[in-house]
């Protein structure tokens, strides 16, 4: 019988994977026509996503050498994406709350907004889990 020496943070790692591609595409594909006082669109969150979450796949598929990196580079590309992410949507968000000018486009900006986050706390969760059992 075959049994698999993949752990639950390998899994947890790949979702994190998952969304942040996801999230890159999602915000790649509604934001570029956008604006709102000024660009809403930075084309470095989606570089910075997509390839967090394709070179974390690479690595957590490489072995059981390679794996513990992932969810750190998962962390690191969810994290800064995550910020200025932030940095943009800041003053969107902000007018819409205060009444002073509706972003007609928020609940595209929150659902993006969720992907991200959501792969920054996957990513996190998958750092403290193993993910190959030992043999």
């Amino acid at each position: 019988m075959m049994t698999s020496k993949k752990a639950p943070g390998f899994y947890a790692g790949m979702l994190a994977c998952v969304l942040a591609i996801a999230a890159a595409v999602c915000y790649g594909v509604v934001f570029p026509g956008i604006e709102y006082k000024e660009q809403v669109f930075d084309i470095r969150i989606c570089v910075i996503l997509a390839a967090a979450g394709i070179l974390a796949a690479v690595l957590l598929l490489a072995g059981e050498r390679t794996a513990g990196f992932a969810p750190a580079l998962l962390c690191l590309g969810s994290g800064v994406a995550l910020m200025l992410f932030i940095n943009i949507a800041i003053w969107p968000v902000s007018d819409t709350i205060y009444g002073i000018e509706p972003f007609p486009q928020i609940t595209q900006l929150v659902v993006c907004a969720a992907l991200i986050a959501a792969a920054l706390v996957v990513g996190e969760i998958a750092l403290y889990l193993r993910k190959y059992r030992p043999a």
